[in-house]
């Protein structure tokens, strides 16, 4: 088979009747493939290369940064292609932004795509990405793309005398900084298990109303208190009764380290995730329900919920610190490790109006953090239905 259309052949009036293998992970290795074939014709190498970057996918750009991608690969196969150099040109403007040559372009560089060509330089040609260094590092007129570039050339080069010469035109520059020490306070450590110890942790988390005393006890529980059935028990109890109290949050983490798959804990995550208002908040116990226990189908389908509703009532928030932005942003990276298939198509139709300009103006972490999401649903739904959902 030497006809590049079998892998991919665009056909605008009607994407079902297209054929976009090109996208799907389990063919990947079949095309890197085809293209290291020497009985395949070098210009139908070239003329899939051709295709593979200019395709305008009409959706965002999502699976044209995904072709893109993929001809970049084909070049450690194909490295004689004639668009080698352009390719790696690009990748290197959407890895390090250098590029920004029209100022009054609204657009940003989302993470996802620069995490993504940064990761493409290690797997295209790798003689090109030198030789694209070395042309920065003498063209350059920024200082600290200068630095960069020369870091870059020597891992990828080590030795390299356009490197070594551009290391050794960057003076270092000495900075006076003040020095602060950290001084514990802490008396000593007490050991684990320590009876007497537990007994007055356990007390003070019962008896004292000052929430800041009680975290402290709460936190030296969790170290010394693992298996201690008083210690469990009260925890619960605390859990009980502040029923979704930011610091019901630390108890959980307490409880779980003295007591590993309590089903309290997990309970009250569950809750917590259902009632709580605050965005830095959920996105911690989301993150800490995914590491303490990856399967379970409450935190998930919760997550689910939190991406096509919840979070879309956070980008509807007008106001907003620079702080909880970035915990919307935060929010967004988690879910996009425990959406399930069946809710993909319906997070890019609710969050798809979140990528344009006027929206980016207003917030530009509301639409990175749209765009991320997007992005992870793109990667999992075949073009068709992407393009559908988000049209």
């Amino acid at each position: 088979m030497h006809d590049w259309q079998y892998f991919f052949n665009h056909d605008r009036s009607n994407l079902n009747l297209g054929t976009y293998r090109i996208f799907e992970p389990e063919w990947k290795a079949e095309i890197l493939h085809w293209f290291s074939q020497k009985d395949v014709d070098k210009q139908q190498k070239e003329d899939f290369i051709q295709a593979l970057i200019d395709f305008d996918d009409g959706c965002g750009g999502f699976y044209r940064y995904r072709a893109y991608f993929l001809a970049a690969e084909a070049l450690s196969q194909f490295p004689e292609c004639s668009l080698g150099d352009v390719i790696v040109e690009q990748l290197l403007k959407w890895s390090y932004a250098y590029f920004r040559q029209d100022q009054s372009d609204w657009q940003i560089l989302p993470q996802p795509l620069v995490k993504t060509a940064r990761k493409i330089l290690e797997l295209t040609d790798r003689k090109r990405v030198i030789a694209a260094f070395v042309h920065l590092v003498h063209t350059t007129e920024s200082r600290t793309v200068l630095r960069l570039a020369a870091e870059k050339l020597g891992k990828l080069d080590p030795g390299n005398k356009s490197a070594i010469a551009a290391l050794l035109l960057l003076t270092p520059v000495v900075e006076n900084k003040q020095t602060f020490c950290q001084i514990s306070q802490n008396p000593g450590e007490i050991a684990v298990g320590d009876e007497s110890a537990i007994a007055s942790l356990v007390q003070t988390i019962e008896t004292i109303l000052s929430e800041e005393i009680c975290f402290f006890a709460i936190v030296d529980l969790g170290k010394i208190a693992v298996g201690n059935p008083t210690a469990i028990a009260s925890l619960i109890k605390f859990l009980q009764i502040k029923q979704g109290d930011t610091i019901c949050f630390d108890a959980v983490q307490a409880l779980w380290q003295i007591d590993p798959g309590n089903a309290v804990a997990l309970k009250s995550l569950t809750y917590i995730l259902e009632t709580s208002a605050s965005a830095s908040l959920i996105n911690r116990v989301v993150t800490y329900l995914l590491k303490m226990d990856p399967e379970n189908k409450t935190g998930i389908a919760i997550g689910n919920k939190l991406a096509i509703t919840m979070l879309s009532q956070i980008l509807e928030t007008t106001q907003h610190q620079a702080s909880e932005d970035e915990y919307l942003l935060n929010i967004a990276e988690t879910l996009t490790k425990i959406l399930q298939s069946e809710h993909l198509l319906e997070v890019v139709i609710a969050l798809k109006d979140y990528l344009s300009e006027p929206c980016y103006k207003n917030s530009s972490y509301r639409y990175e953090a749209a765009f991320n999401i997007i992005w992870h649903c793109a990667e999992n739904l075949t073009y068709p239905d992407f393009s559908k959902a988000i049209n």
